[in-house]
């Protein structure tokens, strides 16, 4: 695409002059560096995070910065006031003429929002006409005989048996994350049922402690953990954060090693119990409303994302089956 010097003139905008009801603004905030007050943003929020999601918001922002002296090389400093949609848009247009994969591109948009809302009241609605959620590249759901295949392994190494043991709970809990199955203290579990807060939406869900689920936490639990999962030791948040990471990656090892040996079509991920969970639910007939509410989903139209293949499949059904009564 032909890079004309009118197609960026949209972001060349003035000095933002509306009602900005941001945290600690100032007459002197509104002259900084949009790029240097998202690099502070990022500093002050690297604690709460895991290390994979600072390095995604690192490269957000640098290539936002790279956008700003390409594009924009007249500017000597680009302001978080004078930031508008067209200018997101613009960086949109200008990432994909980088030849950058578009979930990569979502990515950066996804970070770049929730940074950006952090020095603007309205930031979110900078982004209103560019696309923040990644495209679904591979089937994350397996079957119902998958998971009971995935029960019945038996396997040689302590590290797989705890993956699959780990898999199974986040499964039986009706697809729990991960990150939420490795916070879970057992001042958690009262009267027979675990009570979590989803990291990410922060709902609340409560999960019935089922057989399948206690005889998991039976062979898992240590008396000596305040944890109710051998994942995580310390109680320091951000050495926690930086537990479950390295969990992570053992996990994922772990997993894709599984795969192969039960002989799976595709691959075992983190995300798998929980897409799987929501996708047999629905196979079965539970109502959208109840899945959401289990997933911890701020709205069902997340949960329509995990579930829009099955949906594809039942269209297609219905097809034929109209088609075939006018044969």
């Amino acid at each position: 695409m032909d890079k004309t010097p009118t197609q960026h003139n949209c972001i060349i905008v003035p000095l933002f002059t509306g009602i900005w009801k941001k945290k600690n603004f100032t007459e002197e905030t509104a002259k900084v560096s949009v790029i240097e007050q998202l690099r502070e943003v990022i500093g002050t929020l690297r604690p709460t995070v895991a290390p994979s999601t600072h390095k995604n918001r690192v490269t957000a922002v640098n290539t936002l910065e790279r956008f700003f002296q390409e594009e924009m090389p007249d500017r000597e400093v680009v302001t978080a006031g004078s930031i508008t949609a067209d200018t997101i848009k613009a960086f949109e247009r200008w990432s994909f003429d980088q030849n950058y994969k578009a979930n990569y591109v979502a990515q950066n948009m996804s970070n770049l929002r929730k940074l950006i809302k952090e020095v603007r009241s309205d930031g979110g609605e900078l982004f209103s006409l560019v696309k923040t959620s990644n495209c679904q590249t591979e089937k994350k759901a397996v079957s119902e005989e998958t998971i009971k295949k995935i029960r019945e392994a038996q396997l040689a190494s302590a590290r797989d048996i705890l993956a699959k043991d780990i898999f199974l709970f986040c499964f039986f809990c009706m697809g729990m994350p991960l990150i939420d199955a490795a916070f879970l203290k057992k001042s958690q579990l009262k009267a027979g049922y675990i009570t979590y807060f989803r990291h990410k939406t922060h709902r609340q869900v409560r999960v019935k402690i089922i057989p399948e689920i206690k005889e998991i936490l039976d062979r898992l639990t240590d008396d000596e953990s305040p944890y109710l999962l051998p994942i995580l030791t310390s109680e320091n948040h951000e050495e926690a954060m930086r537990q479950y990471y390295q969990f992570y990656q053992r996990y994922r090892r772990a997993l894709g090693k599984i795969s192969p040996q039960l002989g799976l079509e595709g691959k075992l991920t983190s995300y798998t119990p929980r897409h799987s969970w929501a996708t047999i639910a629905f196979k079965k007939g539970i109502d959208i409303n109840t899945i959401s509410r289990a997933l911890g989903h701020a709205n069902t139209n997340i949960t329509m994302t995990y579930i829009r293949e099955i949906e594809d499949y039942q269209l297609t059904d219905a097809n034929l089956v109209v088609c075939n009564a006018v044969q």
